[in-house]
């Protein structure tokens, strides 16, 4: 008794802070997994593909012949997944800075690549990191730009200097030499700041450098002369079939935002374009939109569709931010309509072969166009509905 009297007081106050520590770890861990969660939602209402069938990159499992996946979901949770996605259309989805990748469509961020010590094989403090700064480059006028850095244990630049270094096209599994680089680190050419330990890669490419390309470089770093080989990769779309000329006007149609924009078509073809919505006011993403469709060569106007109810559920008055104006025109060496010609079209896809990528780059419009003033209450609230929806919707009812 003596002994709790004296020391009662100490026990209470460690029991105390273990309480504490218990209370913070769990909160954090739960808020992570809070974090998570809404971020797994944003992505699937991002979505342009049904987040309950097999098609969906990021969904639940492989779809049977009812069109369930088939991970042990219920009937009823895949129909209430499903309707919650479709209340927006395919061509027209909510975004947010969550969405990184709609919301920053011309970078790419590489992870660091944390060095191995030669003999042991273990981690030996350093980092380096080969970051292109767009990623890709577009027409053979622009130049693409990577910066390689590495830094030791307390993350202080070191020296390094290029041993070698090329840049390989890839194909099929195969690598291909193209151009070489310059590179420098004397505050010219791409290179920010002289002699910082920032070296900056710069390259152009020639009409036959299309595709996935590598750009690979034997270093040495440090004051240890450690000796590794570093890879960065971009993709080159040297021929523009398409640019976004800056000619752009708004209107409500349908109780919809649509935007449109006047595209220079020098390659007709099949296309694929997005556009992203901002507020003007705090610059928060709200939507994007995409068009799927032929133009022809020269002046093309083309229609990006910013769905009534996206807009109605963000509750923002405009004016609004059109912009990242972007896409492709697609390379595919079939014809959709081959699916269509039984035997014959089955034939035509099986022999279907190409030597070439499967899209070429539009040339984006990366600048802002500001919409109208639009009243938040003038857009419709009403769901998006289809056929194929109703369809959707119909069979899952059944399997109930």
């Amino acid at each position: 008794m003596d002994l709790f009297r004296k020391y009662g007081v100490y026990l209470a106050v460690v029991l105390l802070l273990i309480v504490a520590v218990l209370f913070f770890v769990l909160k954090e861990g739960s808020d992570s997994e809070s974090e998570k969660r809404q971020k797994s939602k944003q992505d699937m209402m991002s979505g342009v593909n049904d987040p309950t069938s097999g098609d969906y990159a990021g969904g639940t499992g492989d779809s049977g012949e009812s069109g369930i996946p088939d991970d042990g979901a219920s009937v009823q949770y895949v129909l209430e997944q499903y309707t919650e996605w479709a209340q927006y259309p395919p061509y027209s989805r909510p975004m947010s800075i969550l969405n990184h990748d709609l919301a920053f469509p011309f970078i790419i961020e590489n992870s660091p690549d944390y060095q191995l010590d030669s003999k042991t094989k273990e981690g030996n403090g350093y980092v380096c990191l080969f970051q292109p700064k767009t990623w890709a480059v577009i027409g053979n006028k622009d130049s693409i730009y990577v910066t390689l850095e590495c830094r030791d244990k307390s993350r202080n630049r070191v020296k390094i200097s290029i041993d070698s270094h090329q840049v390989f096209r890839e194909w099929e599994g195969q690598r291909y030499g193209a151009i070489s680089a310059s590179v420098n680190d004397n505050g010219v050419d791409g290179d920010q700041t002289r002699g910082d330990n920032v070296f900056t890669f710069s390259w152009k490419p020639m009409k036959s450098d299309w595709g996935q390309m590598s750009l690979v470089a034997d270093i040495t770093y440090g004051p240890e002369g450690n000796k590794t080989t570093v890879t960065s990769s971009f993709f080159s779309s040297p021929t523009v079939p398409a640019e976004f000329n800056g000619v752009f006007s708004d209107s409500l149609q349908d109780g919809s935002l649509v935007v449109k924009a006047i595209v220079n078509v020098y390659r007709k073809g099949k296309y694929h374009l997005e556009a992203n919505l901002k507020d003007e006011k705090n610059g928060e993403y709200v939507a994007y939109a995409i068009h799927d469709g032929d133009l022809k060569s020269g002046s093309n106007e083309v229609e990006f569709i910013f769905f009534g109810k996206i807009l109605r559920d963000k509750d923002l008055d405009g004016p609004y931010l059109a912009t990242s104006f972007r896409g492709h025109r697609v390379n595919l060496p079939i014809d959709p309509e081959w699916y269509n010609q039984g035997e014959e079209g089955l034939r035509k896809l099986q022999a279907a072969k190409t030597t070439e990528p499967d899209r070429e780059l539009v040339y984006p419009y990366k600048d802002e166009y500001k919409t109208k003033f639009y009243q938040v209450e003038s857009f419709s609230k009403a769901v998006w509905d289809s056929q194929d929806k109703q369809d959707r919707i119909r069979n899952l009812k059944s399997l109930q």
